[in-house]
């Protein structure tokens, strides 16, 4: 037991007089100006370390030196590039005896650089990089001018080996700094551990960095294994996982995390992204949400083709500036980007918000405009449940207005119209070309299917090529143009629908239901603005309607028929129960848009028993009516008002319709039915003449006496 205990302190003496005689026979300091050198021939800077060249015992034998500068040029904004407070290193004892500095794992505490490009385009980095053939020629030659180099005088000392194991900074900070543009970028802080950069060999890297860019703030953090070429961008990585968050005054990315298997150009790499932000006030965002996915990437060798494949990404957001609190956004596809030439193709996406679903291919050009083309398609689209909102309510008609005496209908309070125009700034800022279809839509409360929507847009002007959608059992077409390359913005459109019952169409649109039947409607309209003012106020154009087999409600012309035959006669009209609707087989009428004004001469309505022939205008900003109908009774007494319209057989019956929109009012217009109709005239002179021979006998023959006669008549006709 002496014996070894004997040994081991031999061991341990033997050590300290080895450390004792290396620290005595080795001077640390006699690599200075080599370092110097190897840096100015590497470099062209001065490298400057004030404090010594130490030995270092704990925790292992090593080198220490403090305060080293790497130096700039002059005329820079700080005179160093590099510098660090201090730098400890160890080193191996026996490589030493040979002449071999192997230097472990250096660690810089304290160090900091500065990037400067200065406004004429001159950078501290310029020419920091030497060639590899700077001085080759400085060795002195042979007094027989051989060409061989001088043989190394014999108090020469044999050149020393260095070698570095690996890097690792402590609380490291940069300045980057560019006076052409004014940006400025800080490291706060950098801790990186780098283990030996040996070609061809994985190596471990960690790194943790807190700084701004701007405006824009960072705290990252990550770790990978590198494995470092020859040639840097042949470097690989791998097992890469990034940490960390950014921020700027307006929105923040709280935390993500990025993890890559494997980096490397011309390989395929599988990653992973989990990111959460919110935009807005920290207490109250008006966006907030996350994000998830996976996706393969592949970079091209030269640079200039980067793919994605198998991306699958899925957000959850909430917040006041989204059309409803909370949604769920997916999307799923296939990326093809062409750097060198700024596009980008898009294949087999799947795009979905909430329960909405779109399939298709696109492709975007990068440049000061992109221009974006698509062709997708859905199944369904429900926009008013995406956007949140609620179809409109159908309300019921109003009741119509007395039949009898002058009064009108009580008008609703008119509704002030916004004057504001929209901001189209947007449309000038992408170009579109496109195509999208869809098995059904909802928009507005308006069911729509199979939607075809074909739509370019360049400049500022949007061009509506073409839209087609089955809706309300019939067809609609669209086309149209919107420019918004001036102020107001100009709108030309052309609709055309086909066999649509209108009823329906009308209670989801504008909430009447007073027109019902088959039919068709044309409408060609252009103008100027598209605030609410401008788009009644200054519409110009043209409506065609054309219905069949329908029914007028709120209105009862028969009623109004036995309405009229009562002031004729001086008889009570007789009390029928009917509903205020009026069948018609046929309704045609052609309407003039000008100013805001829409007005008909030439409305025709073919009913049972009855011809109605219209004209008059409708105001479309107070919502006005004012339509005057001719109503004549033709032979059959079958059908509305039976046999006592047929006493009324060619006399016109005139109706006004006046009013608002929401609360029309009907009346038959007396005046008019006395003073133009002159089949009533006769009826009422023969009446008259019967009536004053039955009342005086003889004396009705007397001139005088039918001139009385005439006289009232004509009063009363005109």
């Amino acid at each position: 037991m002496k014996k070894i205990i004997y040994i081991l302190l031999g061991l341990a003496l033997a050590a300290v007089v080895a450390i004792a005689a290396l620290v005595s026979l080795v001077d640390p300091n006699q690599f200075k100006p080599q370092l110097a050198e190897q840096v100015r021939k590497s470099t062209g800077r001065e490298l400057v370390m004030e404090g010594d060249i130490g030995w270092r015992f704990w925790p292992s034998l090593g080198l220490s030196l403090e305060k080293v500068q790497l130096r700039n040029p002059a005329g820079f904004a700080e005179p160093d590039l590099l510098r660090f407070a201090q730098g400890d290193a160890s080193v191996a004892l026996l490589p030493l005896l040979s002449h071999r500095l192997e230097i472990g794992k250096v660690t810089l505490s304290g160090a900091h650089l500065f990037i400067q490009t200065r406004a004429d385009g001159s950078s501290n980095l310029s020419g920091l990089v030497k060639t590899a053939t700077s001085d080759k020629g400085d060795g002195a030659q042979s007094p027989a001018g051989d060409g061989q180099p001088a043989a190394p005088a014999a108090s020469e000392e044999k050149p020393w080996q260095i070698s570095l194991q690996g890097v690792a900074l402590v609380e490291a900070s940069a300045l980057v700094r560019d006076d052409r543009s004014g940006a400025v970028s800080r490291l706060d802080r950098l801790d990186l551990d780098l283990g030996q950069l040996t070609p061809g060999e994985w190596v471990p890297v960690t790194l943790a960095a807190k700084g701004a860019q701007g405006d824009l703030g960072f705290d990252l953090k990550g770790e990978a294994q590198l494995k470092p070429a020859q040639e840097a961008m042949k470097s690989e990585l791998k097992d890469l996982s990034l940490s960390g968050s950014l921020s700027q005054p307006s929105q923040r990315l709280d935390a993500f995390t990025l993890k890559a298997d494997r980096l490397a150009l011309g390989q395929w790499s599988s990653l992973t992204l989990n990111l959460s932000g919110a935009q807005g006030a920290a207490d109250k965002p008006t966006l907030a949400g996350t994000l998830e996915g996976t996706f393969k990437a592949r970079l091209d060798e030269k640079r200039q083709l980067l793919e994605l494949s198998d991306a699958v990404l899925a957000a959850r957001l909430s917040g006041d500036a989204l059309p409803r609190p909370q949604m769920n956004l997916k999307l799923a596809g296939f990326a093809r980007a062409e750097l060198d030439k700024q596009s980008v193709t898009l294949s087999n996406l799947v795009m979905g918000a909430d329960d909405a679903l779109l399939s298709g291919n696109g492709t975007v050009h990068l440049g000061a405009v992109p221009r974006v083309e698509f062709d997708l398609k859905g199944e369904k689209l429900d926009l008013d449940s995406w956007l949140g909102q609620a179809a409109p309510a159908k309300t019921p008609a109003a009741p119509a207005a007395p039949a009898k005496g002058e009064g009108k209908g009580t008008s609703p309070a008119a509704k002030a119209l916004s004057t504001m125009e929209p901001d189209l700034a947007a449309l000038k800022a992408v170009d579109l070309s496109g195509r999208l279809q869809l098995g059904s839509l909802r928009v507005k409360g308006l069911d729509l299917n199979a939607v075809d929507l074909q739509l370019a847009l360049a400049g500022g002007q949007l061009t509506l090529k073409q839209f087609s959608a089955g809706v309300a059992g019939g067809q609609v077409t669209a086309s149209g143009v919107l420019d918004a390359r001036q102020q107001p913005a100009r709108y030309q459109v052309h609709k055309q629908i086909q066999g649509v019952d209108v009823r329906p169409l009308l209670q989801t649109l504008a909430q009447n239901d007073r027109l019902e039947g088959k039919g068709d409607l044309e409408v060609q309209v252009q103008g100027t603005g598209l605030s609410e003012q401008a788009l009644r106020s200054q519409m110009q154009g043209k409506l065609s309607l054309r219905l069949s087999d329908g029914a007028l409600h709120g209105i009862n012309l028969a009623e109004m028929i036995r309405e009229a035959r009562a002031a004729l006669t001086g008889k009570g009209a007789d009390q029928v129960k009917e509903a205020r609707k009026t069948d018609f087989s046929a309704l045609t009428a052609n309407f003039q848009i000008a100013n805001g004004v829409a007005r008909s001469d030439d409305i025709q309505l073919l009913a049972p028993a009855l011809r109605v022939k219209g004209q008059g205008q409708t105001a479309l900003v107070p919502e006005t009516l004012d339509f005057l109908f001719l109503t004549s009774v033709v032979e059959s007494s079958k059908g509305q008002g039976g046999k006592s319209v047929d006493e009324l057989k060619d006399v016109t019956i005139p109706v006004r319709i006046g009013g608002h929109w929401q609360a029309p009012s009907y009346r038959l217009d007396v005046k008019e039915l006395l003073s133009n109709n002159k089949v009533l005239e006769e009826k009422a002179r023969k009446e008259a003449e019967r009536g004053l021979k039955k009342l005086l006998g003889d004396k009705a023959d007397d001139e005088q006496i039918k001139g009385v006669a005439d006289q009232l008549l004509k009063g009363l006709f005109k």
